[in-house]
């Protein structure tokens, strides 16, 4: 582990020193189809949950660790990108990878390994490790805010396979995959799911994205279960000064009801978030959101039930060049009045989180 920090932070500063000697001595030529880039979000958080350990904190991905500078996330990328061939491979270190990446023992450093074909004009074959292609929020660095949404949490983060995507037209687009499981690299079981993604958008200001996850979740040994899961995203631009995102998860799996296995379980999760920029440095944003899974298919349970909650989320940001941020964020979550989980018995819980992000 210690080797491997690193390495990370070693690949960081080369990347950067290989770029700069590439800039300044000319030979940029030479690797125009490369791109090296380097990302670092790292952060200063409080909340007034003293619970102690991690067990009663079920939000660790979407939550800074309490009192502490800390890194969310630095990465290394390298990417090659020609009219028939590219590729990406992308090294990572930080809670983000700690946390999401964790069931992935042997691949917990390694965020993207895939290279791909384009056979015509507008098709792409792509295999190896991906971020998935389920929701609405990515890394802090596409967000609004640093924290991610309560859906976002119990979506899929990462996924392995092959994918087959077209570009119809500059309106619509699709792409096909086919993995081996969700929030997978590495198989836990005989079959593998099947994922569908179409963009659309009609106008420069609207973009409708569908997703979808369908699958045999269970690790071998257990008995089987089709999970299904729909994403529905709509991101808008009415002005320049103004960002809007509504995201709405819908999903579903067999044999899966608490008390009653013959029966299939739901669960689904909404968030609506917004930016509105006063000039190109400053912004704010807010966003709620609200996620319910009763019968604990992608969580875990609480009191008889998984988890239900909603939050709500104010930040600010201020971007001192193009390529780096600072954001100053307040968020307040409410559980389900009968999940008390957090400190002295309650529900609910604030945080406050400074961050600071660069990207080169």
């Amino acid at each position: 582990m210690k080797c491997f920090k690193i390495i990370i932070f070693a690949a960081l500063i080369i990347s950067l020193t290989v770029k700069s000697y590439a800039q300044d001595n000319g030979i940029s030529e030479y690797l125009k189809n490369v791109s090296i880039s380097t990302y670092i979000d790292t952060y200063y958080s409080y909340d007034n949950d003293k619970s102690a350990g991690k067990d009663a904190r079920i939000f660790n991905s979407l939550s800074p660790y309490r009192d502490q500078v800390g890194i969310n996330i630095a990465q290394v990328s390298l990417k090659y990108g020609s009219e028939k061939i590219r590729g990406t491979f992308t090294l990572h270190y930080g809670d983000i990878p700690d946390v999401n990446w964790a069931p992935v023992t042997r691949s917990k450093f390694i965020q993207e390994a895939n290279v791909g074909f384009s056979p015509v004009k507008n098709l792409w074959i792509d295999g190896g490790y991906f971020v998935t292609h389920i929701g609405a929020e990515s890394f802090p660095k596409y967000n609004f805010l640093s924290s991610f949404s309560l859906q976002s949490y119990f979506e899929p983060f990462l996924q392995s396979g092959v994918k087959i995507s077209y570009d119809f037209s500059e309106k619509f687009s699709a792409c096909v995959h086919l993995l081996n499981g969700s929030n997978l690299f590495e198989d836990n079981n005989k079959n593998k799911s099947a994922g569908l993604q179409l963009n659309y958008s009609p106008c420069p200001k609207l973009k409708i994205t569908y997703n979808n996850l369908v699958g045999n979740e269970q690790p071998d040994g257990l008995r089987g279960k089709i999970r299904v899961l729909n994403n529905l995203i709509f991101s808008v631009t009415p002005c320049e000064k103004i960002d809007l995102l509504a995201a709405v998860d819908y999903g579903m799996q067999e044999h899966s009801k608490l008390g009653d296995e013959s029966e299939s379980a739901n669960y689904y999760g909404v968030s609506v978030s917004g930016r509105y920029k006063f000039t190109p440095k400053y912004s704010v944003s807010l966003r709620g959101d609200y996620f319910d899974d009763k019968n604990a298919i992608v969580s875990s349970i609480y009191n008889n039930r998984g988890v239900k909650a909603n939050s709500l989320t104010v930040g600010c940001e201020y971007k001192p060049v193009e390529n780096a941020y600072l954001r100053l964020e307040y968020r307040f979550i409410k559980m389900d009045a009968s999940q008390k989980i957090f400190y002295e018995n309650s529900d609910s819980r604030s945080e406050a989180t400074l961050s600071l992000g660069f990207e080169y």
